[in-house]
């Protein structure tokens, strides 16, 4: 279990489902589920018991890296098109934003660095204001195992976060047609940890 700080974040009320919602679709061998996972991930972690051929849509990304609304406005490269386009054609119920404990991409963007004026530095600046600020202002880790497993955790909720800026998100959150999902996967054992509300913690599913 990571267990994190309650109150950094401001999620409206109902945004996540249960994982037993996840896991019982409502129509069996519907596509109802939208993933993002991190593109470091080479495959990504749809491979589970409950997903039957066809139901999860992937999209991954670099660090499974949400542009939020303003950030998509303020830079030329940056867009969220491709996850609206997907919600055009889908009617997705639920939404699993995915990190995982061995990525290369985040353990590289917490190493010192130069600024970057390409969109690689625009995503690696988004993740420092983000979830590296976030634990470097509200935690103590005791090791850099421990920094670099509460900064993937709080990623994936800031992730969520980004995507809720999206009217076209927030306004099927707000009429109840999608819940989130906040998942972080161990690398190793292909464990899956799932972020629980009531105890601010992701807990292994």
């Amino acid at each position: 279990m990571f267990q994190l700080k309650a109150g950094l974040h401001r999620f409206p009320s109902g945004v996540f489902g249960s994982t037993s919602n996840l896991i019982r679709p409502q129509i069996a061998f519907e596509r109802d589920t939208l993933m993002l996972a991190c593109s470091g991930q080479g495959s990504a972690p749809d491979n589970v018991s409950f997903a039957q051929p066809g139901r999860i849509s992937i999209l991954q990304h670099i660090g499974a890296l949400v542009p939020s609304k303003v950030e998509c406005e303020n830079h030329a490269g940056l867009s969220f098109n491709c996850a609206e386009q997907l919600f055009d054609r889908y009617e997705f119920r639920h939404v699993i934003v995915c990190g995982h404990l061995d990525c290369r991409i985040i353990r590289d963007w917490l190493q010192p660095h130069i600024e970057e004026h390409t969109n690689l530095g625009i995503f690696r600046r988004s993740f420092d204001l983000g979830a590296r600020g976030l634990v470097d202002r509200n935690y103590s880790p005791k090791s850099a195992a421990e920094h670099l497993g509460l900064v993937i955790c709080e990623h994936v909720l800031c992730q969520i976060e980004n995507m809720l800026t999206h009217p076209f998100i927030m306004k099927r959150v707000m009429t109840e047609q999608i819940s989130f999902h906040g998942w972080v996967v161990d690398d190793q054992t292909a464990r899956i940890f799932a972020y629980n509300l009531q105890q601010s913690a992701f807990v292994p599913i």
